[in-house]
C-alpha cells in the first residue's frame, strides 16, 4: 500500500547536513529556490519523497491529485465549534501546495453552507470569499449541490438555489472559467453540470448531479428523470473521457462504523451501501464505460464500495466529517468537521488511488492513518 512522507520546509531552514544524509540533496533544490522566490506560505510547502515503507514510488512516476472538500455548512455557519479558519486553513494548504502536491482540481461535495439558499448571503459569501481564492491561482474546482444548499432543505427544484448557490456558483459566474463545460437546464442554472480538465495526458470528465433523493418530502421523480436523461447524453458525448462522478449523495456509512464521531478507527472490512439518490445514480451511470469513480459526503463518517458491473469496475468513496467529535467524545466536544479534506492521488506509473485524508494547519497538518482514511486501490481496475 503507498503511503505518503511529508517533508516539511520551512523559512527557516537548519542542519543540512541531516538532511543531506536522509534525503537526495537534488529533491530539495526546486522547492528552496521557489520558497526564496515566492516566499513561505502560511502551511510551508510539503514534499512527498519515498521512504522505506513506500512501494515503488519513485521520484519519476506520473502522478497527479485531486482535493476533496467535505461538508463545510459547519464552518461558513459557525455551528459546533465548526470556524472559518478551517476553511481558509484548507484553501491556503491548497493554493500553497498546487504545484508540488500536483493538485489538478479540486472537488466540493457540497453542504456548502447550513441554513440553506434564502436570506444567507453571510454564509455563502463566507463560502463565496474562500473558493475563489482557487480563481486567483487559475486552481480548476467544482461545487456539488447539498441538501442544505437549497431551500427548503432537499429541493432540486427552482426557486431552491438561486438566492445563493445560483448567484455565486451559477452559470454566469462559473462559466467565465475555461474548465467549466456546461450545465443541465437554461438560465443561470447550474445545479447539475459538468468541468473537463487534463492531466497526465488523460483527458477527465467531473459530472455533478444536485441532491435530489427518493423518499425525501421534496423528492422529484421529474426531475430526477430529466438530469439522469442529460447525464446520458453528456456522458456519450465526452465518451473518450474517463468520468468523475460528485453527488452529495451516495453512499452511508458501512455498518458497526464510527467514523462519524470518532477519528482513528476505521476499515474498509464492511462495504458502504448505496444511498436511494445512491442506486438510482449506479443504476443508470454503470452503463457508461467511462464512469470509474463516485465522491460524496451527506452522511457523516468514511467509507467505500467497489462494485464490478460486467467487467467493468466504479469505485465510490464517502467522506463527511460534520459529526466529529474530540476527545473525551460527549455530545459537547463536537468539532464542526476539524478542517478535514482528502488528497486522491493517481499515480499512472503504477496505476494507483491513493487516498488521504488529513486536517491543514498552520503548523503540523493533523493526519488519519486509518484504514478507511490512508489507502490504496488499482486506478481504473
Amino acid at each position: 500500500m503507498n503511503r505518503f512522507s511529508i517533508i516539511k520546509i520551512d523559512c527557516h531552514i537548519q542542519n543540512w547536513g541531516q538532511i543531506n544524509k536522509k534525503y537526495n540533496i537534488w529533491n530539495f533544490v526546486l522547492p528552496i529556490i521557489l520558497l526564496l522566490f515566492f516566499g513561505c506560505e502560511k502551511q510551508g510547502i510539503e514534499i512527498e519523497t519515498a521512504d522505506t515503507n513506500t512501494v515503488n514510488l519513485s521520484g519519476s512516476d506520473e502522478f497527479f491529485q485531486i482535493a476533496v472538500l467535505p461538508d463545510t455548512q459547519y464552518y461558513t455557519a459557525l455551528k459546533h465549534n465548526g470556524t472559518m479558519d478551517m476553511f481558509e486553513e484548507q484553501i491556503t494548504w491548497i493554493r500553497a501546495n498546487k504545484e508540488t502536491s500536483k493538485i489538478a482540481y479540486v472537488v466540493h461535495l457540497g453542504d456548502v453552507v447550513d441554513h440553506g439558499d434564502d436570506n444567507n448571503s453571510v454564509e455563502w459569501t463566507r463560502a463565496k470569499n474562500e473558493l475563489y481564492k482557487l480563481e486567483q491561482d487559475g486552481i480548476p474546482y467544482g461545487v456539488a449541490v447539498g441538501n442544505h444548499d437549497q431551500t427548503p432543505y432537499g429541493n432540486p427544484a427552482s426557486p431552491g438555489t438561486n438566492s445563493g448557490y445560483g448567484v455565486y456558483f451559477g452559470r454566469n459566474h462559473m462559466q467565465l472559467n475555461p474548465w467549466y463545460g456546461g450545465a443541465y437546464g437554461s438560465s443561470n442554472n447550474s445545479d447539475n453540470h459538468y468541468d473537463l480538465f487534463t492531466a497526465n495526458g488523460v483527458d477527465y470528465i467531473v459530472l455533478y448531479i444536485e441532491f435530489n433523493t427518493p423518499g425525501h418530502a421534496e423528492y422529484s421523480s421529474s426531475i430526477e428523470n430529466a438530469v439522469m436523461n442529460w447525464a446520458d447524453g453528456i456522458l456519450n458525448t465526452y465518451s473518450s473521457r474517463k468520468a468523475i462522478i460528485v453527488s452529495h449523495s451516495i453512499l452511508g456509512r458501512p455498518a458497526g462504523s464510527n467514523s462519524d464521531t470518532i477519528p482513528g478507527q476505521g476499515n474498509n472490512n464492511v462495504a458502504s451501501n448505496f444511498t436511494n439518490q445512491g442506486d438510482v445514480i449506479y443504476d443508470r451511470l454503470k452503463l457508461h464505460d467511462n464512469v470509474f469513480l463516485m465522491l460524496c459526503g451527506h452522511i457523516s463518517g468514511e467509507g467505500f464500495r467497489r462494485d464490478n458491473y460486467n467487467g467493468h469496475i466504479i469505485k465510490s468513496y464517502l467522506s463527511d466529517y460534520q459529526s466529529r467529535r474530540d476527545a473525551p467524545y460527549t455530545v459537547n466536544d463536537r468539532n464542526g468537521g476539524n478542517g478535514l479534506m482528502r488528497l486522491m492521488k493517481f499515480n499512472k506509473t503504477q496505476q494507483t488511488l491513493s487516498v488521504r485524508t488529513f486536517a491543514p494547519r498552520p503548523g503540523p497538518n493533523i493526519l488519519e492513518v486509518d484504514g478507511d482514511s490512508d489507502f490504496t486501490e488499482p486506478l481504473y481496475n
